[in-house]
Parts: C-alpha cells; sequence; structure tokens
C-alpha cells in the first residue's frame, strides 16, 4: 500500500480538512471566536434583516404592515414568524419594533459555517490508493476504516440498508452527476436556499463539502468508489450555504431546517457551525467584526432554535458536528454552538485511529485532535479522522467527479445520519427522540457508562442500533 503524506498539505477548519500540494500545516479556524482580539468592532449597517414575530407563525397582519412599512419583503418563513426584509431606511427596526406582533428585528448576517474550499482540494488517484484485498468491490472500501470502528459491514449483512429512509443534507450543495450519489439523489425535492447558486454544485473536479458528506451518509453499493452508511437511503440536497465560500445567512438556515420538516424529511445532517459570543461580538463571511447587542445574539438564537424545533416536531431527527476548536464546553457561559448547543439537536464529537494503516489493529476511538468536546455539549461520537499521523487516517467520501479524504466534526456527523436512517428504514417513521434514544442506548461505552466528556453516551455502533 503506498503512503501520500508527503505529497498533502492539510487544510484543517471547523467541519474539514481538505488536501492540498505541498508540506502538512494547520490553518487557523474560519468560525466566529469567542474572544475577538485586536479587532476594531465596528457598528453594523446591514440592508437585509430577519423580523420575528411574537407568534411562531406570521400573520396576514404583519406581513401587511412589513409591505407598508419602508422595506421589501424578500422572503417569509412563516411557518416560523420569520421574514426577511430588505430596508436601506435608517429608523427601519426603530419603526418596526412599533407593531406589538413583532418581538425582534436583527440583521441577517451572513457568517462562515465551513471553510472556503474552492480550488484547493485534491483528489486521490485510485491507481494510489488501491485497497488491499479484503473481498469487497468497491475500490475505496478498502480506506473506509469508519465503517468498520461502528460496524456497519456487520448491519448489512444483517439486511438494513437504510431503504425507505429519507436524509436531508443541509450543505454548501451536492454533485447530481457523480455515480455514487446520483442512484440515491431526489433532484426533484433538492432545494437551494442560497441567492444566485443552484443546488448542484458546478462541475469540474474539487473537494465539496456537501457532496462529501453525502457520500459517507448513503453512497450506493455499485463497484465505483465508496459506500455510504446506509447506502440505500434517500438523499435531499438543501443548500444553505455558498459552495464557493462555505458562508450562509441565518436565514437560509432556517429556511432549510423549516423546508425538510415540509418535505417529511426523516433525517437531517447539518455538517456546519458557528460559535457565538454571547458577549455581543461577531465575524461575517468577510472577516469584519461587528459590535452585536447580547440581545440581538439571544434573538438569532431563539430564531433557529424555532426552525429546529419545527422540524423536530414534524419527526424529524437532526444531527449536527459539534465543531473542530477543541474547546471544552463545559461551564463556558460566554459561548453558545450553533446549531450543535440547541435543544432537539444530536451533536456528535470525532473519533479517529492513530497510524491505522501501518497498523490496521490500531484503536479507532481516539479522540481527534480538533473535536469540540464537553458533557453539556456532546451526545454521541463517530468516526471523523485526524491527520496527525498519516492521510489515511481520515474520511474518505465522495467530492465533485471524484473522491477525497477529509476529517472532522464534520466527518464524523454523517456517519451517524447513517445510523439514523439504518433505523429509520427498518422501523418506519419515527419520533426523533426514539430515534435519539436508539442512538444513545446502543452506542458503544468508550469511556465508561454515564455521560463521558469526549463520546457523550458513547461512539455509535450500526450494528446494535438495529439489532437490540
Amino acid at each position: 500500500m503506498k503512503k501520500h503524506v508527503n505529497l498533502f498539505k492539510i487544510l484543517f477548519c471547523l467541519g474539514i480538512i481538505g488536501l492540498l500540494f505541498t508540506s502538512c500545516e494547520k490553518e487557523e479556524a474560519t468560525e466566529n471566536s469567542t474572544d475577538i482580539v485586536n479587532i476594531d468592532l465596528q457598528e453594523p449597517t446591514f440592508k437585509n434583516y430577519m423580523v420575528i414575530s411574537e407568534s411562531t407563525e406570521l400573520t396576514k397582519s404583519v406581513e401587511n404592515f412589513l409591505k407598508k412599512s419602508g422595506g421589501t419583503v424578500i422572503s417569509t418563513i412563516p411557518e416560523i414568524g420569520i421574514a426577511i426584509v430588505n430596508s436601506e431606511d435608517a429608523n427601519f427596526i426603530q419603526n418596526t419594533l412599533k407593531n406589538k406582533e413583532i418581538v425582534s428585528v436583527v440583521p441577517d448576517y451572513e457568517i462562515k459555517w465551513i471553510p472556503s474550499t474552492d480550488g484547493g482540494a485534491v483528489t486521490a488517484p485510485k491507481e494510489e490508493v488501491t485497497p488491499p484485498s479484503i473481498g469487497d468491490e468497491e475500490p475505496f472500501y478498502g480506506y473506509l476504516w469508519g465503517m468498520d470502528a461502528i460496524d456497519a459491514p456487520q448491519a448489512w449483512n444483517a439486511g438494513f440498508t437504510g431503504k425507505g429512509a429519507s436524509v436531508f443534507v443541509l450543505d454548501s450543495g451536492i454533485d447530481a452527476e457523480h455515480p455514487d450519489l446520483a442512484p440515491n439523489l431526489n433532484t426533484s425535492l433538492s432545494a437551494s436556499f442560497v441567492p444566485g447558486e443552484d443546488w448542484n454544485i458546478r462541475p469540474g473536479s474539487y473537494f465539496n463539502h456537501g457532496s462529501h458528506v453525502a457520500g459517507t451518509i448513503a453512497a450506493a453499493q455499485n463497484q465505483i468508489g465508496v459506500i455510504g452508511v446506509a447506502y440505500e437511503a434517500e438523499l435531499v440536497a438543501v443548500k444553505v450555504l455558498s459552495e464557493y465560500t462555505g458562508s450562509g445567512a441565518f436565514s437560509s438556515i432556517n429556511a432549510g431546517i423549516v423546508y425538510a420538516g415540509n418535505n417529511n424529511a426523516d433525517v437531517v445532517n447539518m455538517s456546519l457551525g458557528a460559535t457565538l459570543s454571547k458577549n455581543g461580538k461577531l465575524i461575517d463571511a468577510d472577516g469584519n467584526a461587528y459590535r452585536v447587542s447580547p440581545k440581538v445574539i439571544q434573538e438569532i438564537i431563539h430564531a433557529q432554535q424555532r426552525a429546529i424545533d419545527y422540524a423536530f416536531n414534524k419527526g424529524v431527527t437532526i444531527i449536527a458536528s459539534a465543531g473542530n476548536d477543541a474547546e471544552n464546553y463545559d461551564g463556558n457561559g460566554a459561548a453558545i454552538k450553533l446549531p450543535g448547543g440547541l435543544n432537539n439537536i444530536i451533536t456528535i464529537s470525532a473519533t479517529a485511529p492513530e497510524g491505522w494503516n501501518f497498523d490496521p489493529s490500531s484503536n479507532y476511538d481516539i479522540p481527534a485532535s480538533y473535536t469540540n468536546y464537553g458533557r453539556s455539549l456532546i451526545d454521541v461520537a463517530a468516526p471523523g479522522g485526524d491527520f496527525d499521523v498519516s492521510i489515511l487516517d481520515g474520511i474518505v467520501s465522495t467530492g465533485s467527479n471524484g473522491y477525497y479524504f477529509s476529517a472532522g466534526t464534520s466527518m464524523a456527523a454523517p456517519h451517524v445520519s447513517g445510523v439514523a436512517a439504518l433505523i429509520i428504514g427498518k422501523n418506519g417513521k419515527m419520533d426523533p427522540k426514539e430515534v435519539a434514544r436508539q442512538i444513545e442506548n446502543t452506542s458503544d461505552k468508550i469511556d465508561g457508562n454515564g455521560q463521558s466528556l469526549f463520546f457523550g453516551k458513547g461512539r455509535v455502533n450500526a450494528l446494535r442500533a438495529v439489532t437490540e
């Protein structure tokens, strides 16, 4: 087996680690910091606002009021009482809050939820990563150590494939032409909430975050490349982040969550995240730091919780990555992780082996060097990979017109989404609380019983999830 550690430069950020040529290095995090120093804070000047009504439903009277308020209604999320309004009126917020049916008006900030990967990632050439002969017909199967770690092959051999379950991937789009993704991709339901971008990503050969995530969930069994945890589950692309920048507006995320709830999603995967500082500081997608009142931060959190609660009450199991800052969230009252720190979400930390390609019997269940942790944040753990020892300790999956190694909690979350799809494929539509309970109760207790700092209730186990 050839090794390529020296051929790649590692791009390490929120949710992913992409592959570049030359030596190995760690790139600084792109997400909002809880301790912004030596940055001149600006007063925000925005034109787009999220208007949040008192009711969880947007009433006609509020819509009519907004149309007459000096702003232009761009879109609405009526199911959770939110409208997105464009206005250049300096008094728009003040005037709008005169309506007693409206509780808050906040700028619709666009921030980085995953790092930009445009033009950076490199396909692992098939001729250089031929796996050992292990009896499987997927060319890259020999490198899917994450599937072995969660006993996915045993679940498949027992007849569980995820058929009948749907997973909505809220991310940067999916490659609709990829031969490992196209068989399971529902193109009629796929949608984009990113202005000017289609849900189907642009053509070319490059790393795409959403496509990589989707492959881990449900890449087809077809003797072409890789195989997903739930290889017969239905995939739906919901683009909420720009495929070029990895950024997205809060309203786009919220709209995508509600869309999944309205379209009978079984599972939502959100391999994305941001840390918001409750002390009133925020960094936008361009790196500008803003002075934001703590009340605005709370209203942003409130709006996203509304969206999550809506989908959850529609029967959607929502799974999110914990983030890659190596931060302990226990006792950190100054910060909140979105969406992972909210209620009604299963939040996933990442595990990885150390030098698996040198010793295939090595321990798969080491906390990844970058993973966020904390008993208050983590529900379960899953394979996310790491590049501390070898590139082959990463997660290989689909990208745009190819296959790519990557690592991060973004890669861990789809393993759990795949297991959720296996459970639902076996049992039919389920209450999200029951799905979460089954995932947690059947996870392997790596760090003893109870709630572990790094593993939560344990490392997810696909076989146990469908047989116990």
